[in-house]
């Protein structure tokens, strides 16, 4: 079967949860035999060609560079970028087109797909459906409106779109909602990584058609030796730490707070700072409040141990609506309990080797981390709690060749 997956970015240019979980599941269905092709968006700039032809890792990477007005706002629409798309699906001769977001691209892509006779399917990986700023973590001053209500919306799109005008915004989101609803109806199947996920889409959206939930599971193999035998042992630091893409939104600088004044603990920062200026603080901070903080910088899952090796105690303290949360079972596959927020699909597969903490205030979180490094019982009775098997993306591939299969046969 020749499949599409259609993604908002994709490597070399770019690897976020969104694309890692696109790659896994491209290696995944050529192990079954489907034949896939990753149409992606990119930041980069158009240079005259408005479709750069790549191949990665043995994949035909079909990447769509930007004109300078088709900038990110509420208007998601993007008639040349549906125009290439639709020419590319029907070169590929594609069977199936699987869309794993659209901000950078276009919001037709189910709709031209159906127009064309091709089976479309959605994942909907995060929130971004209902929110414009894809989170639903508003500035201050701003409150979420807890269903599908909009009017907080406009105060919060306005303090980043201010050109828009109060009228100019209200009619933005609301054509926003319009659209995206049009384009959902266009697909012949959803899915949603977690339950947290859908409850969050069907409120806000809000959206009352079938979601089925594939989780992602781990994405690499992760054999028995991998998995963290003993840590944090009494009288040796206990290693703390978080892996990732490192920015504020992940909660980092509240976990150099909550380590403040915490004895005989080390903070472990893997990943990659997406932002100079935050690293600065948060070196600065880590050093003003006499954390030992050792930040390791980038990280490879096939060069080199994996960073929740070298961790007695995994911390994701999200200020983010998370809808799955990689990191978090590539920790609990290593053996590495975790701390999670309280914030979306975080606490869903934790079972007994985790704790939740809220993080609307900094308290939680430090007494949390103060405890386990006070008493390393605990922390034994965490490692001895964390689940030993785990989903993986080769089942979810399963399940999507299966669900390609049937609605082929739907569009034929």
């Amino acid at each position: 079967m020749r499949v599409a997956l259609a993604t908002p970015n994709f490597p070399p240019e770019f690897l976020g949860g969104t694309e890692r979980v696109v790659l896994a599941l491209a290696r995944a269905l050529r192990e079954l035999g489907d034949e896939v092709a990753v149409v992606t968006g990119s930041d980069r700039p158009h240079r005259g060609r408005d479709v750069e032809r790549e191949t990665w890792d043995g994949f035909s990477v079909l990447r769509l560079p930007r004109h300078p007005d088709e900038v990110y706002g509420l208007d998601l629409r993007r008639p040349r970028l549906q125009r290439v798309v639709d020419a590319l699906l029907g070169e590929q001769r594609t069977d199936v087109l699987h869309v794993h977001h659209w901000a950078l691209l276009t919001t037709g892509l189910l709709r031209g797909a159906r127009q064309a006779g091709i089976a479309g399917v959605a994942t909907l990986h995060d929130v971004w459906s209902t929110c414009p700023r894809f989170f639903r973590r508003p500035p201050d001053g701003v409150t979420c409106p807890p269903a599908d209500g909009r009017d907080e919306c406009v105060g919060c799109v306005l303090q980043a779109l201010p050109h828009l005008g109060e009228v100019g915004a209200r009619d933005g989101i609301a054509q926003r909602d319009a659209e995206l609803r049009a384009e959902l109806a266009a697909a012949r199947a959803l899915t949603v990584p977690s339950a947290a996920c859908g409850d969050r889409i069907r409120r806000h959206l809000p959206w009352d058609a079938p979601l089925e939930i594939v989780p992602h599971g781990l994405l690499e193999p992760v054999g028995v030796a991998e998995r963290t035998a003993t840590g944090g042992a009494a009288g040796t630091p206990l290693r703390i730490g978080t892996f990732g893409n490192l920015v504020e939104e992940k909660g980092v600088m509240l976990l150099v707070w909550a380590c403040r004044g915490i004895p005989g603990i080390e903070l472990h920062l893997y990943g990659p700072f997406l932002e100079a200026r935050f690293a600065e603080l948060v070196h600065a901070k880590a050093a003003e409040f006499g954390v030992a903080l050792t930040c390791h910088g980038p990280y490879s899952s096939s060069e080199g141990p994996h960073p929740a090796r070298g961790l007695d105690l995994a911390v994701f303290p999200s200020l983010c609506e998370e809808t799955y949360g990689l990191v978090v079972e590539e920790a609990l596959a290593r053996g590495t309990p975790v701390v999670v927020s309280d914030r979306g699909a975080l606490a869903e597969r934790i079972g007994a080797g985790g704790v939740v903490v809220p993080v609307d205030e900094l308290g939680p979180l430090a007494n949390a981390l103060r405890g386990l490094a006070t008493d390393r019982g605990r922390l034994d009775a965490l490692r001895r709690g964390v689940p030993t098997t785990f989903r993986t993306i080769a089942d979810a591939a399963a399940r999507y060749h299966a669900l390609y299969r049937r609605v082929t046969e739907e569009a034929s």
